[in-house]
């Protein structure tokens, strides 16, 4: 049985984003019933000079000043802060929001924003491998209690690492990306699998060679998407193109409803929206009963 449909709205934080923006947003958000707020775990806005807002510092903002929504962002990207670091991170936003962190993380791909930062951009095998002993660092030390817990990784170690206090719920971990050897530490590992916008068009391929190795594991994950909310007649702006707004949600409500029935049709529970501009948060907002009312 497939879960409720939930519903995330990405929030202001490049191009000229002020804080007061993004909080606003967040609240108003909160308030006509969205599920979950998300940020983007990037350093660079998209172009550099359009400026971006650091997605930790916010949703650590965004904790007390909410009390309802999920917050996350799409995805934690690992190679910005070490895995015992993060663990540690993750675990004290879970504390203070009382178990309302949604947590993804993947890869890393924007090389500029390495490269002008400082970090080393290896090339994608290593990156997936470093993915992987990260994946398995916060795994451990969430779940290790008052233990310590020791992992010898090829790219990341901890030894004997405390994470106390404990996260409270547990966090559940979740995955962005698809080539195949993200999705084997997917069926691996993940708890939920984030697809984002611009592999759409070959997600139904790629949802294939996930079922395939959650087979070989025996296991099974939550299935969501980053897409693109652009309700009406008007095209998405240029910066959101190549998201592939035409396959998020668009056009009517009874589109935008077909459209859920979809990607429900797919297995999916989850869809987090980048909105195309304020008019569209307030368009879905005013869409979200019969969304939910026709999903599920």
């Amino acid at each position: 049985m497939v879960p409720r449909m939930e519903f995330g709205i990405v929030l202001p934080q490049v191009q000229g984003a002020t804080w007061d923006n993004a909080l606003s947003t967040a609240k108003y958000a909160e308030e006509v019933g969205f599920d979950s707020l998300w940020v983007i775990d990037h350093v660079y806005g998209f172009p550099p000079q359009a400026g971006i807002l650091e997605a930790w510092t916010m949703l650590a903002g965004l904790a007390p000043v909410t009390s309802r929504v999920g917050l996350g962002a799409q995805v934690f990207c690992q190679s910005f802060r070490s895995p015992a670091l993060m663990a540690k991170m993750a675990t004290t936003l879970q504390l203070m929001t009382a178990g309302r962190l949604h947590f993804l993380i993947g890869a890393g791909w924007f090389q500029d924003e390495y490269e002008a930062f400082g970090w080393e951009f290896p090339p994608p095998g290593v990156r997936v491998g470093q993915l992987r002993d990260t994946v398995k660092i916060l795994k451990g030390m969430w779940n290790s209690g008052s233990e310590p817990f020791t992992y010898e990784g090829r790219h990341y170690s901890v030894s004997s690492v405390l994470n106390i206090p404990a996260p409270e719920p547990p966090i559940r971990l979740g995955i962005g990306g698809s080539g195949d050897r993200v999705l084997d530490l997917v069926a691996a590992e993940a708890d939920e699998w984030n697809c984002s916008a611009s592999n759409l068009p070959v997600y139904e391929e790629r949802k294939r060679v996930l079922e395939d190795r959650l087979a070989h594991y025996g296991r099974d994950v939550r299935r969501t998407l980053q897409l693109v909310f652009s309700p009406g007649d008007r095209q998405a702006p240029a910066a959101l193109q190549m998201f592939n707004p035409h396959l998020g949600l668009t056009g009517s409500i009874d589109q935008m409803v077909a459209r859920v029935s979809e990607l429900e049709a797919l297995g999916v529970s989850g869809v987090f929206g980048m909105p195309a501009g304020r008019r569209a948060i307030d368009a879905m907002a005013e869409a979200l009963p019969a969304l939910r009312k026709g999903a599920g």
